[in-house]
């Protein structure tokens, strides 16, 4: 009777004590099954992720007679087992989902095996170096650790066979995620060493969306201000407003439109340098036409002034 079996199983189970509490460290399993990526947040240095987060863990407290099947329970008993207290060392904020119910699950196998599976939205600090963008990738960490429990009481373990699990839906707007990595730490503190894991996403900035949007028109607006060249020096109005305050507001603009969504950062990016380049080129048309106008002026001085010694003459 599984009722009767639940009722011994709780029956004297003490949840403020971790398994085997005084003998070896409870070895925790970790799986990830990555949902989505919704975001990621150049200007706040953030990604944001959903996923399942799966934890397996031996409670030799919970080993029954051996069933037909596991125990697939209401998430309600975690209110009367251990359960680790495992967060994201990295996370900015997370959500637990509830509709439209708890969403968990809770399994326990006639050997004590735990598995407890959550679903959680997670937005998590991701440290960007943005010297090459657009031209960029960036790797984005979720790191996962307990909160009180120090290695003598838990030890992190990736699960050995699926450790990380991709939907392959995820689609992202301006990134291509192709590749991630596992790793384990220990981080020590001033309460002790503790066992850390990390899921490590190679993200790859998808390029068209600059093209379009930055490089063509920079480069447009160079081609542009190089017609005035064609242009007669004497048409001081076509040449001044095609090489000059046009052409120059209009790659102003462009480079603070650039640099609007991005943080405020102290150091050259691949697209700043690209952009001060297409801005030096307009304004040297700018300078073209104020020698050559200099010049022009200068010469016809000349012509004058021979003209009147060849007339007193």
């Amino acid at each position: 009777n599984a009722n009767r079996l639940l009722e011994r199983l709780t029956w004297g189970y003490d949840k403020r004590l971790r398994p085997n509490y005084h003998g070896d460290p409870v070895e925790v399993s970790i799986t990830l099954t990555i949902l989505s990526v919704s975001s990621v947040s150049e200007a706040n240095m953030d990604f944001t992720l959903e996923f399942y987060f799966r934890q397996l863990w031996q409670d030799k407290r919970l080993e029954f007679e051996k069933l037909k099947e596991e125990l697939c329970i209401s998430n309600e008993m975690l209110e009367t087992i251990w359960w680790p207290d495992t967060f994201f060392a990295n996370a900015k904020s997370a959500n637990f989902h509830a509709v439209t119910t708890k969403n968990a699950f809770l399994r326990i196998k006639h050997t004590g095996w735990v598995t407890l599976s959550l679903r959680l939205t997670v937005t998590a600090i991701c440290k960007m170096d943005l010297s090459y963008f657009p031209l960029d990738s960036q790797i984005c960490s979720l790191e996962v650790e307990s909160y009180a429990y120090s290695m003598r009481h838990i030890i992190y373990r990736w699960h050995p066979s699926s450790p990380i699990n991709i939907s392959n839906d995820i689609q992202l707007p301006q990134y291509r995620l192709s590749a991630y990595r596992t790793k384990d730490k220990i981080v020590n503190t001033s309460t002790g060493e503790y066992s850390r894991l990390a899921c490590d996403i190679l993200l790859e900035r998808s390029l068209g969306y600059y093209v379009i949007h930055i490089y063509i028109p920079a480069s447009l607006i160079v081609v542009l201000s190089w017609i005035s060249f064609w242009i007669h020096r004497d048409s001081a109005p076509a040449r001044t407003t095609l090489a000059g305050i046009t052409t120059v507001l209009t790659m102003a603009t462009l480079i603070s439109s650039t640099n609007a969504s991005l943080p405020k950062i102290s150091y050259l990016k691949s697209v700043d340098v690209y952009l001060i380049s297409c801005f030096v080129m307009v304004f040297a048309a700018i300078l073209e036409y104020t020698c050559v106008s200099y010049l022009g002026s200068f010469v016809r001085l000349s012509l004058s002034l021979s003209l009147s010694l060849s007339l007193a003459i």
